[in-house]
């Protein structure tokens, strides 16, 4: 699913980590630890795309979905634990959105059950 080959990173001259190989493979549940200023939060902002590397290459199946929330935890207080989790992934929350607000008219549709039915699938 995920596949990280000798990656590094650096600022300057130091080095936050070196020649890193992992698989994250399916229907695992991984953690990552470490002391603060481990590089932790960096590392899975190198996963999602946010960073880039200074060496080695991060591969994620296509067909995988990728959800990344910002450390930020009063950022989401206004939302529900579902939600908050959605929004991981934008274009899944945004279906999600535009899904309940078809499901909310009152004067549903046969347009709306075929544009409901497509977001379902996608969902």
């Amino acid at each position: 699913m995920i596949t990280v080959d000798n990656l590094s990173l650096q600022y300057g001259g130091q080095v936050l980590f070196t020649n890193v190989d992992l698989q994250f493979t399916a229907g695992n549940c991984y953690g990552i630890i470490g002391a603060n200023g481990a590089g932790k939060s960096t590392f899975l902002k190198i996963l999602s795309g946010e960073v880039e590397p200074t060496g080695g290459h991060v591969h994620i199946d296509p067909k995988a979905r990728m959800s990344v929330l910002k450390q930020n935890q009063s950022m989401y207080d206004e939302y529900t634990v579902m939600d908050t989790v959605i929004m991981g992934n934008k274009r899944l929350y945004d279906i999600g959105k535009e899904k309940d607000a078809i499901y909310e008219k009152p004067d549903f549709s046969d347009e709306d059950g075929i544009r409901a039915s497509e977001l379902e699938e996608e969902y």
